[in-house]
């Protein structure tokens, strides 16, 4: 009840005010919302390159690549600030990645989302929403409020979320029959194939997952009536979305990755593709954050210990809760009668982490670093140092090679 008095009394007036001291710039601009707990950053980057290589100007604002800012839905002042310098340097589309937060709190309030995208529902800031149903809910609101809603029909809760839109509607999908189905998905060592609706398409981003991410991309593309061939180029050699699937170089012939993931479904998504694509064993460092939704931690540590090799539990930004007990926390999804296999390691300090994780490594391994992604600091109490997971990397294999 505290929450939704706040959001009525003080987050809409807020929103409605900047509205109308910026005059509304939102109605000048072609706008895209894209929503939903994983893929938004990368279906929004995605989207970008796809209109700018349309010859469109293309604006974009999300948890990378906002103009000066390091959240992902920014507050109404800066939402509309951001569209009124947009307008003022000659852009006319611009793609948004929208939170449940944002919605929740009418950030985006008085915005005509000309397409809005689902990409997935799945368990994410529960200690917020309180329930998956209101969480649903929220995420719906960005559909209603565009002309056109493009949907995952495979989506667990597609039947719920589908039941509460009232716009038109495009959907697309792996298994279920959809507007845009993706079947015959194939991989290669450098290329993953599909095809949709008898054509074929190509991209260099080996991860399953991903063709879910084009999907979407690719009905919003189709509904602007666009070139299908600057589609086909664009996808080919994937756009690089910084602290996703980022590959970090090294010479020990060990693959190196930092992703974003942070949610039980990122993980298992994420480590189920790398696993596809690995020789030797899977290796993945992470943790979970503290003072959020602590009802998904074993069931990340759970998720991990049935696709990894071998799991280094570590420090994520841990706020105002202890390291240690956020990582038993992690620790008690995990039943190693049920994956006998599966190797874990609890170690408090991150840099640590990786330290063990590479120095454990063989040619032919894959180490991935899952849950800070793009991030350049990292929150211990109320205080943020400086980090970066690329650097915790070359620091580790620093330390191997000296060790050697």
């Amino acid at each position: 009840m505290i929450r939704y008095l706040k959001n009525l009394l003080w987050h809409l007036p807020n929103s409605i005010f900047w509205n109308y001291y910026y005059g509304f710039p939102s109605k000048k601009l072609f706008l895209i919302g894209v929503t939903g707990t994983d893929g938004k950053t990368t279906t929004c980057t995605l989207l970008q390159k796809l209109l700018e290589n349309s010859g469109l100007k293309c604006g974009i604002i999300s948890t990378i690549s906002s103009p000066g800012l390091h959240t992902t839905s920014p507050n109404p002042k800066d939402i509309q600030k951001i569209f009124s310098e947009y307008i003022k340097a000659g852009y006319t589309h611009v793609v948004c990645e929208v939170t449940s937060h944002a919605l929740d709190q009418h950030r985006y309030w008085g915005c005509q989302f000309q397409i809005g995208i689902l990409t997935n529902i799945s368990h994410e800031h529960l200690d917020y929403h309180r329930s998956m149903t209101r969480y649903i809910a929220t995420k719906a609101k960005l559909l209603n409020q565009s002309r056109l809603a493009i949907l995952n029909r495979d989506d667990p809760h597609y039947q719920e979320i589908n039941k509460l839109i009232s716009s038109p509607k495009v959907t697309y999908s792996f298994v279920k029959k959809s507007d845009y189905q993706a079947k015959k998905i194939t991989f290669t060592d450098k290329y993953l194939n599909f095809f949709v609706k008898h054509h074929q398409y190509r991209t260099d981003s080996l991860y399953n997952y991903q063709v879910l991410n084009i999907l979407s991309a690719l009905a919003a593309f189709d509904s602007l009536k666009l070139d299908p061939k600057i589609f086909n180029d664009t996808i080919l050699h994937f756009p690089e979305t910084k602290g996703r699937r980022e590959i970090v170089e090294n010479d020990s012939k060990i693959r190196t990755l930092i992703d974003f993931a942070h949610t039980p479904n990122a993980l298992s998504e994420t480590l189920t593709s790398l696993k596809k694509t690995t020789s030797g064993r899977l290796l993945v460092i992470f943790g979970a954050t503290g003072g959020r939704d602590k009802s998904k931690r074993p069931i990340m540590g759970k998720n991990v210990s049935e696709i990894a090799d071998i799991a280094f539990i570590t420090a994520d930004d841990t706020r105002n809760e202890k390291v240690e007990d956020i990582n038993d926390q992690i620790i008690s999804g995990i039943d190693l009668k049920k994956t006998p296999k599966f190797k874990y390691f609890n170690i408090p300090n991150r840099q640590d982490a990786f330290n063990l994780a590479v120095k454990m490594a063989k040619s032919g391994d894959t180490i991935v670093a899952c849950g800070k992604g793009h991030e350049t600091t990292i929150l211990h109490g109320t205080t943020e140092y400086p980090w970066s997971e690329a650097e915790a990397f070359r620091s580790a294999f620093r330390r191997k090679t000296q060790n050697v």
